[in-house]
């Protein structure tokens, strides 16, 4: 299965405004006159500097050699109620006009707004689009996208012929500065082929030598993040590539969560895929908060075993997952045939070229820990980095992993391995790491926890084998960054280093032991 770049809708909705933009309305004198020349010319939608409600903002540029008064014009989006422009604002010949959510510059980011809207438009961090209306109603221009740069403005160097896409070669990514720290030019012109004629401009190139390593298109960006949040005693894997995102279970607390989903900016965005390895709270819990209408976040993608399990809160979850499904918004998939044809693997695709295998759990396994679903992370460049997740599986699955052949295909070496079951030693054991050959491995606990993790054994056994391991409850979130071009990876985290002990951390009595393992979970 890969993962479209596009949802027929936005094609859709960019086929219909773009054929809109083309028309001329009639006049009551009888005359045909054409909607001014005015082009949405840059787009704001996702900053890093500032909250998105004072951050958003998007520009105009006037094409005609007149003055363009705007008063009493609107703009539309995919899910808003639309703005009009109640007051005078006029746009120079070859100006440029900024419209913002706030007008605040010293609350802002640093924009100067000639218009500030507060409400009635939210530019979405997923698939959206933004069409302007002159006072007469004809549609003057419109953009949409599938996904947004966090950070960056997208930036129209070509308005000569069809720029529906803001995502499409029309646009680039902004890489000058301004205001704290995100990208963009605002209210001036976007580069210097802006002024150039048509016959001096071409299509940009995929990618520039002076673009941020962690902005650029979607269609052309390969640097793959993946964070394994400090959601205390659970699992929670942000994955990102090239505009597409990805969570792998969601931690226990739906509150922690939620401020979680606003720090990364995943709010009012587009996850393409959302896989519960496992039905236990420490991983579903937090994972509500994806479906609750606040959030306004679209998932495309929801990948869990859907075992009977009786359990009030995950019946919440699956009944918001079902009833979306039903809607036709969201792909309800069972892990056990990830992509419905009865095949025990599905690659998921992502728009930077990282792939994730998504690998059936094993059919008979004791309890939902060894009913984990598995996820082996390739990146772009597979020499690069590779990643092996198994949410809470224990030695019995473990050795099914074996057994069955996922050491073949698609191949359990791992550059780096999330320590199953949070560091426990029934979840790591000497012929597991014998299979992953990890570089590095990270845990995602609670620095004060009931169940002795991460086991000393686990540690010891890492030790003796010069394996450095990381942990959220020392070291806080995880990020791994691995760059474009085939560059190294590096882990980076919140406090502390490699290697680091806890408070909690105690040799288990057994690991591995069947009634052990019923006692934990």
């Amino acid at each position: 299965m890969k993962f479209d770049s596009d949802p027929i809708r936005i094609l859709l909705a960019l086929v219909i405004v773009a054929c809109e933009r083309k028309s001329a309305t009639l006049a009551s004198g009888g005359s045909v006159s054409a909607a001014p020349r005015v082009v949405i010319s840059e787009v704001m939608a996702n900053p890093r500097a500032v909250p998105d409600d004072r951050g958003e903002w998007l520009e105009l540029h006037n094409l005609e050699q007149r003055a363009v008064d705007i008063r009493d014009w609107t703009l539309r989006s995919k899910n808003d109620r639309g703005v009009t422009i109640e007051r005078s604002i006029v746009i120079p010949p070859g100006g440029f006009a900024v419209l913002a959510r706030n007008g605040d510059r010293a609350a802002n980011g640093g924009v100067t707004a000639a218009y500030a809207w507060h409400d009635g438009l939210a530019l979405g961090n997923g698939a959206d689009w933004v069409a302007l209306h002159s006072n007469d109603g004809s549609t003057v221009d419109s953009v949409g996208w599938t996904s947004t740069i966090a950070g960056a403005s997208r930036a129209l160097i070509d308005a000569t012929g069809s720029h529906a896409d803001v995502m499409g070669p029309a646009w680039t990514t902004s890489t000058t500065p301004y205001g704290p720290g995100d990208l963009g030019t605002p209210g001036t012109s976007n580069m210097a082929t802006e002024s150039a004629s048509a016959s001096q401009r071409a299509a940009p190139p995929a990618s520039t030598s002076n673009e941020p390593i962690t902005a650029g298109s979607p269609a052309h960006d390969s640097t793959l993040i993946v964070r394994v949040l400090d959601v205390r005693q659970g699992d929670a894997i942000l994955i990102e590539n090239g505009g597409s995102r990805v969570i792998i279970d969601g931690g226990p607390e739906p509150s922690r969560f939620a401020r979680l989903l606003d720090r990364f900016g995943l709010s009012a965005d587009t996850i393409d895929a959302v896989i519960l390895t496992h039905q236990h709270l420490d991983h579903y819990g937090g994972l509500r908060e994806l479906f609750k209408s606040r959030h306004r976040i679209t998932v495309r993608y929801m990948f869990e075993n859907k075992d009977p399990y009786s359990n009030t809160s995950l019946a919440q979850l699956r009944d918001s997952i079902i009833a979306r499904a039903k809607r036709g918004t969201l792909d309800y998939r069972d892990t056990d045939d990830p992509c419905g044809t009865g095949a025990p693997e599905c690659t998921i695709t992502l728009r930077g070229g990282a792939r994730l295998h998504l690998l059936r759990p094993d059919p008979r396994g004791d309890g939902p820990n060894n009913r984990s679903a598995v996820v082996k992370l390739i990146a772009p460049d597979s020499a690069a980095f590779t990643m092996w997740l198994a949410g809470d599986a224990e030695q019995q699955e473990i050795s099914w992993f074996d057994a069955a052949n996922y050491d073949k295909a698609p191949g359990m070496r791992a550059t780096v391995l999330k320590g199953d079951h949070h560091g426990s030693c029934d979840g790591i054991s000497p012929r597991y790491l014998d299979l992953v050959r990890p570089q590095a491995v990270l845990f995602s606990l609670a620095a004060k926890n009931d169940y002795g993790d991460v086991h000393e054994q686990t540690l010891d056994l890492l030790q003796a084998r010069r394996i450095p391991w990381y942990r959220t409850d020392q070291n806080g979130t995880i990020t791994i960054t691995v760059p474009r071009y085939g560059a190294k990876y590096s882990v980076s985290v919140e406090r502390g280093g490699p290697g680091m002990r806890g408070p909690s951390d105690r040799p288990a009595r057994v690991c591995g032991d069947e009634k052990a393992r019923r006692r934990r979970r």
